[in-house]
């Protein structure tokens, strides 16, 4: 947007970042919605998906009262902005151009355009009150402060090769710190839950995603997070979007969770963490008895702690050893163990063999 007509006044610190001018300030973010442009010869498409996903977040967040944060915001202001006694302005007629922050700005935007709609609706169908909750979270969206940087004297040239160097060089967290910390995703925040109730029982790996053969815990964070989702919703691919849980009420789901893994101790032998000895530590197994609990309660319309209960079963004909002929379907002979058990086919056929096993024990009691 053109801040034509307009002589802004900034206030900010200025310092040296590889031989380049940098602003560093603070911004309501109505203020710089009025004066920033994007320019597509620097940025890329915009992702509407990705865009979605923030917005999401960030009303979820704020429906919520929690607090969200966003990393400083980078601009280049092609010598617009300059230095005056008492701090900076931005020349009337200039514009900040956004180098890293275009999702977060539009995904802004776009929160406070839904929240508009929704204010709308409420006023039309006379719930005053509501609009007036909802008018609070605007505003407090408009007023948002944003952390930005901002080079002062780059070349449209240097501006695309920062821009590539922010989205090449980026490294993305380690998963194992995105589970322990991301507010954005409902089944990190339910694993992180349950994980809290279950660790004094339990021994829960909070830090790293992948378990080695050393490792004492019986599960991580990642896993868990995968086996509620086949638990809830029987899907065992990558699952992206806000929670479905099937055949239960929202209520139920903490305690279902919970339970679940509280199983574990009665289903698996002493030394379950063992690895090598035994496969109940490993993440394929683990998936697929979540999933075997869906499918129960999607086929014979039980509950799912009627369905949990019903994994003791299993052990009637299973050792849970590497060579236990349910798992013969990924038994490497040469090894003596297990392979390749997180592969998508791999948990589909152990799940069709956990419930071959408890459809067959529960004939011979009847």
């Amino acid at each position: 947007m053109s801040n034509t007509g307009v002589l802004a006044k900034i206030s900010g610190k200025m310092y040296k970042q590889f031989g380049k001018q940098v602003l560093s300030t603070q911004m309501r973010f109505a203020t710089l919605e009025a004066m920033f442009e994007i320019d597509h010869e620097v940025q890329r498409q915009l992702d509407p998906r990705k865009r979605a996903d923030i917005r999401d977040f960030i009303i979820e967040s704020i429906e919520k009262n929690d607090h969200f944060y966003f990393s400083a915001f980078i601009f280049s202001s092609r010598k617009g902005v300059q230095q005056v006694d008492g701090g900076f302005e931005l020349e009337s007629g200039s514009k900040m151009y956004v180098l890293d922050g275009q999702h977060r700005m539009s995904a802004l935007s776009s929160a406070i355009s839904h929240l508009k709609s929704k204010k709308e609706i409420a006023e039309e169908s006379n719930n005053y009150e509501e609009a007036k909750v909802v008018q609070g979270y605007i505003e407090s969206l408009i007023n948002y402060p944003i952390a930005m940087q901002v080079y002062l004297d780059l070349s449209q040239q240097e501006e695309r090769q920062l821009f590539t160097d922010y989205n090449t060089e980026r490294i993305d967290a380690h998963k194992g710190l995105v589970m322990q910390y991301d507010q954005r995703d409902a089944y990190i925040e339910l694993t992180r839950q349950v994980a809290n109730r279950l660790k004094n029982g339990m021994d829960i790996e909070f830090e790293q995603s992948r378990l080695t053969a050393q490792n004492s815990a019986i599960t991580s964070l990642t896993t868990m997070r995968k086996c509620l989702i086949a638990l809830f919703e029987g899907i065992i691919t990558v699952k992206s979007g806000s929670p479905y849980d099937r055949n239960c009420k929202p209520s139920e789901v903490t305690g279902i969770a919970t339970q679940f893994f509280q199983s574990w101790t009665s289903l698996f032998p002493r030394k379950m963490a063992n690895r090598k000895q035994y496969v109940a530590g490993l993440t394929g197994i683990q998936i697929a008895l979540a999933s075997t609990v869906y499918a129960l309660t999607k086929e014979d319309s039980i509950t799912h702690l009627e369905a949990i209960d019903m994994l003791k079963l299993i052990n009637k004909q299973c050792t849970w050893q590497h060579d236990d002929p349910l798992f013969a379907h990924m038994y490497d002979p040469s090894s003596k163990r297990i392979k390749s058990h997180s592969t998508t086919t791999a948990i589909n056929k152990t799940v069709l063999e956990f419930l071959l096993v408890i459809n067959e024990e529960r004939g011979l009691m009847e």
